[in-house]
């Protein structure tokens, strides 16, 4: 089988450029022997820092990953393998279950099969209830593997410990911290409202020019978890936060921020006059909220009129579709630009 030859110091480099030109054999594995390491190659080609050659060697089979849909097959009907969803979400090395009632009786037998097609798993959990009450909290059950519910999440470059049923957090929220992180101008001043146990501090902080961010959020079990990503992340010079409530807390930190993020769906517009009262003309404001689509230009001039009547004029400078909460129902990120 022809190969590319490479020395054990150059084989980074090699590996690069073979996976770049799509070079590499995708049924077989790497040899290493005498110093030099043998990539399999799936035709002749000149490669930088390596000899293509002619082997003898009976280079190992890769094993292919075995899917949910495999390890399930006689196991499920048909029907009932149709029903899965094709997507789950995953928080660090926890797998949140979610699959349709008419599945309820064969979860234990789904979670152990998610749990061996997903080797960096170790528990699959299922949502006993929504987000609820003033923490937005949920219960979760676990189904199969390790007895856990804590786990560190890796996102954007950032650690983040956190517990699933003592902190509120989504891990397909991603791409929207990183998105906002992307806005972050040089030295700016930055204030997340309801912050959790820090996720969008941290990947604003980590992926943005940013001068200082502060965070105040009123769970203190998530504030704990927030206190303990801080030094995960090494950002203590940066990151200030504080538990208590947004109204208590805000007005005594003299401070007016260039942007504000309310991650807060549901009740953020009831927080808009007191996060007001930390805008200058220029400040961007991120208010989130639940919709369907159809409502968004109406919400759109609700929030105009709302910030008015605290004395202040906005431009809406879009708004962000970022998930859905539930059929026709999407979570909305609208971007506020304060003009006066």
């Amino acid at each position: 089988m022809l190969a590319a030859k490479t020395t054990l110091q150059h084989a980074q480099s090699v590996k690069e450029y073979l996976l770049k030109h799509n070079l590499v054999h995708p049924e077989y594995g790497y040899i290493k022997e005498m110093g030099y390491i043998y990539f399999p190659l799936l035709k002749k080609a000149a490669i930088p820092k390596a000899k293509t050659v002619n082997t003898r060697f009976s280079f190992p089979a890769r094993l292919k990953p075995v899917t949910v849909t495999e390890l399930l097959r006689g196991k499920l009907t048909p029907s009932e393998l149709a029903l899965l969803p094709q997507s789950q979400e995953i928080v660090g090395q926890i797998l949140i279950l979610e699959i349709p009632a008419e599945l309820k009786l064969k979860e234990r037998l789904i979670a152990e099969a998610y749990l061996q097609s997903h080797k960096s798993l170790i528990t699959v959990v299922k949502k006993d209830h929504q987000h609820e009450g003033e923490f937005r909290l949920r219960k979760v059950k676990v189904l199969a593997g390790k007895n856990t519910k804590e786990t560190i999440h890796h996102e954007n470059g950032v650690q983040l410990k956190l517990h699933l049923e003592n902190t509120y957090f989504s891990a397909r929220l991603a791409h929207e911290r990183l998105r906002i992180a992307q806005q972050v101008k040089k030295d700016e001043e930055i204030l997340v409202m309801f912050s959790g146990a820090g996720p969008y501090l941290f990947v604003l902080v980590k992926n943005s020019p940013v001068k200082s961010i502060y965070g105040i959020e009123i769970n203190p079990l998530a504030h704990q978890y927030a206190l303990e990503n801080i030094t995960l992340n090494g950002v203590q010079s940066k990151v200030m936060i504080h538990q208590g409530d947004v109204r208590t807390i805000l007005p005594k930190i003299k401070k007016i921020f260039d942007r504000i993020v309310m991650p807060l769906p549901k009740t953020g517009e009831e927080y808009l006059d007191i996060a007001l009262t930390k805008a200058h003309t220029g400040t961007v404001i991120h208010l989130y909220a639940f919709l369907p689509e159809a409502e968004f230009k109406t919400e759109a001039q609700k929030i105009k009129k709302l910030c008015r009547q605290h004395g202040r004029e906005v431009k809406i400078l879009r708004s962000v579709k970022c998930g859905q909460f539930s059929p026709y129902v999407y979570r909305v990120c609208f971007d506020l630009k304060v003009l006066k």
